[in-house]
């Protein structure tokens, strides 16, 4: 407290350093401030109750930012219409509402194929063989542009989309032979468990959470590297990505700005603390973003990257903000569940305090092991288990919520 003894009013106590959390706009935040140890009386400075406020104030305007980009998406284009490359429509899972629209010009998609073959240059090599289970096969589409920065790099790309149906998938593969794949965690996991003999030598996992069961999992039955790559289509696909040293993911800083902000608020954190992903485009020309709140939750790194890559770096994230705050999360069922090998997949549901869990179980997986390993994670009384077939889906994972009457509440981006 700057050398000063302050002493409560009322008490005539010595006030001591206390984290205390505080509420304002229907915002919450927590900070360090003198409290009475009698009556626990706050001295709150001017320029601290100011200073948070207005960080609120900030973070409510970002938010507005971000809904009027659905409503009013119009407002964010800076090129003219025969400038617009590429429009992309995005809506929330579980959402009902108008989908957000997004739109790229030529350079920023010729910029994020150029990121793509940088990328990927970590990863694969020249004249190797590489299997894209991800994105769409649509005209500049995540699928079609990950294609051509491969070709730029000099390999053999097989674009196959995201897995449909994992028995045809495992037979395109099983003749292609590739020497790397990019696909989604949970799917990628699933083919190593059907098709052991694959060993590609390296793995590239992106659009969802990536458990460390699930990469271990991989690392285990493959044999493989498996490298780790964070982006979403309002960042222009390309984020940040692993280099062989596996030391957080480079993010693209020559394209983006990135700020990890305490969630509820604006105040921005220093490296290594953990809070939401904020991000600003920097050269993005038909739609730039400002301070755009991804709803992720993550850290930068300090210091400079062993390979010699002295730009930012992005810890592994952690996940959505919204599927964190439920009772149970997917993350953490993931954690327990995808380093068990007689389970393909699973999917999960909470309707009050009922947790029902549909497990797709491969050859020797038992409801009774699941039971085992679900012990502790929620009450066995309100816990439902049974056996069910989950299909591949590209969406982000989450748990269901319903509401008590059964209707589903949307859960995930």
């Amino acid at each position: 407290m700057d050398g000063i003894t302050w002493k409560c009013s009322k008490c005539g106590e010595a006030l001591a350093l206390k984290k205390v959390v505080f509420g304002y706009m229907n915002r919450s935040f927590s900070h360090e401030v003198p409290v009475c140890p009698k009556c626990g009386k706050v001295f709150i400075s001017q320029a601290l109750a100011e200073g948070r406020m207005a960080e609120v104030e900030e973070a409510l305007e970002d938010a507005k930012r971000k809904e009027d980009l659905i409503s009013h998406p119009e407002d964010f284009v800076k090129v003219s219409q025969g400038e617009v490359k590429r429009i992309v429509s995005l809506r929330s899972s579980g959402s009902t509402g108008p989908a957000k629209r997004l739109f790229f010009s030529a350079g920023d998609l010729e910029r994020t194929i150029a990121f793509f073959r940088s990328g990927m240059a970590q990863i694969a090599r020249p004249g190797d063989r590489v299997a894209a289970c991800i994105g769409s096969l649509s005209p500049d589409g995540l699928g079609r542009l990950l294609e051509e920065g491969l070709r730029r790099l000099g390999t053999e790309p097989l674009l196959l989309g995201a897995v449909g149906d994992y028995a045809e998938t495992v037979s395109a593969l099983e003749e292609f032979r590739p020497h790397t794949i990019v696909g989604l965690p949970v799917q990628m996991r699933r083919l190593c468990l059907l098709s052991p003999a694959l060993r590609p030598r390296t793995i590239l996992l992106s659009g969802d959470y990536l458990a460390e069961s699930l990469r271990s999992t991989v690392e285990r039955i493959w044999g493989c590297a498996v490298f780790d790559h964070y982006g979403m289509t309002e960042s222009g696909l390309g984020f940040a990505v692993q280099c062989p040293a596996l030391e957080g993911m480079h993010i693209r800083g020559d394209e983006l700005e990135v700020e990890i902000v305490e969630p509820g608020t604006d105040r921005v954190l220093p490296a290594g603390e953990w809070g939401e992903i904020v991000f600003t485009t920097l050269r993005r020309e038909a739609m730039p973003l400002r301070r755009y709140r991804t709803g992720d939750y993550g850290r930068l790194l300090p210091g400079i990257c062993s390979c010699g890559y002295a730009g930012p770096r992005l810890d592994r994230v952690l996940g959505r903000l919204t599927e964190r705050a439920k009772p149970i999360s997917v993350y953490t069922l993931d954690e327990a569940l995808l380093g068990w090998d007689a389970l393909y997949d699973y999917a999960a549901s909470l309707e009050g305090e009922r947790l029902t869990i549909t497990a797709d179980l491969a050859p020797g997986g038992s409801l009774e092991e699941l039971a085992r390993r679900m012990e502790g994670l929620w009450p066995p009384d309100r816990l439902i288990l049974r056996t069910g077939t989950v299909s591949p889906s590209a969406a982000k994972r989450a748990v269901e919520v319903k509401s008590e009457k059964g209707d589903t509440q949307p859960c995930s981006r």
